[in-house]
């Protein structure tokens, strides 16, 4: 499945996907959901500059340390 036109992009939601999170495609852009789907990054379809794929990864690096950091003040 394509998720966006950004090869660096596919490939990180491909990681996501195979690590718990899952997808939901929207009108104009997707979502990657974290496994307690209490987080989201949001999967640009068409990419508006060459960054795109960096500024992706480090979204979903925030929002992975939010799932960390949810997981150790729920326990």
């Amino acid at each position: 499945m394509k998720f966006s036109k950004s090869e660096k992009v596919n490939i990180e939601v491909k990681k996501l996907i195979a690590h718990g999170w899952s997808y939901r495609r929207g009108s104009k852009h997707g979502r990657v959901y974290s496994p307690n789907k209490k987080f989201f990054v949001v999967v640009p379809g068409t990419p508006s500059d060459k960054r795109t794929g960096f500024n992706f990864v480090r979204d979903v690096r925030r929002m992975q340390r939010m799932v960390k950091e949810n997981e150790v003040a729920v326990s």
